[in-house]
C-alpha cells in the first residue's frame, strides 16, 4: 500500500497544490491519465467544498486529505478520506438532483456531489470526536492487452 496525508487550508493555492499532489500520487502508483484526472475531479469537489463551506467566512482553518492506494494484479484500490472540524455536514444525505429538468427549473447546488457519487464506488460519512470524516473509494482495474 502507498499513502499520503496532506494538510490543507482554505487558500486556493493550497487547495490546488493538494490536488496536484493527489494526481501525481495516483500517476506514480500506475493510474492512467484519465483515471487520475477523474479522481482529481472527485477530490476537487470534496476539498473545495470543505475549504469554502466548512467554517464561517474569514475563519482560518486546516484539514487533512488522505489518499491510500492498494496495488494488486487486478488494479488499484483507491481510498480518498477528508477529515475536518468544520460544521456537521454529511454529503451522503444530499438529494440526487433532477438532471433531466430544464435548467431554469433545477435547484442550485447538488451537482458536485452527484458527480462524486457517479465517479466513485462507495461514499461513507462519519462524525467522530467533533470531526467530519468523509471517505470515497474507487477501483481502477488494470487493462491487460491481448496478443
Amino acid at each position: 500500500m502507498t499513502a499520503i496525508r496532506l494538510l490543507c487550508d482554505r487558500a486556493p493555492h493550497t487547495v490546488e497544490s493538494t490536488l496536484d499532489a493527489i494526481e501525481a500520487h495516483l500517476m506514480g502508483a500506475g493510474a492512467s491519465g484519465p483515471e487520475a484526472l477523474q479522481m482529481r475531479l472527485v477530490a476537487e469537489e470534496i476539498v473545495t467544498n470543505i475549504a469554502r463551506c466548512a467554517w464561517p467566512e474569514g475563519v482560518a482553518a486546516q484539514f487533512f486529505v488522505e489518499l491510500a492506494i492498494e496495488i494488486d494484479v487486478a488494479g488499484l484500490h483507491v481510498t480518498l478520506t477528508t477529515i475536518d472540524n468544520g460544521v456537521v455536514f454529511d454529503p451522503t444525505t444530499n438529494a440526487t438532483p433532477d438532471i433531466d429538468a430544464d435548467l431554469d427549473d433545477r435547484a442550485i447546488g447538488g451537482l458536485g456531489m452527484f458527480l462524486v457519487r457517479e465517479m466513485t464506488d462507495t461514499q461513507h460519512y462519519q462524525r467522530i470526536d467533533g470531526q467530519n470524516r468523509f471517505r470515497v473509494t474507487r477501483f481502477m482495474p488494470r487493462v491487460h492487452s491481448v496478443i
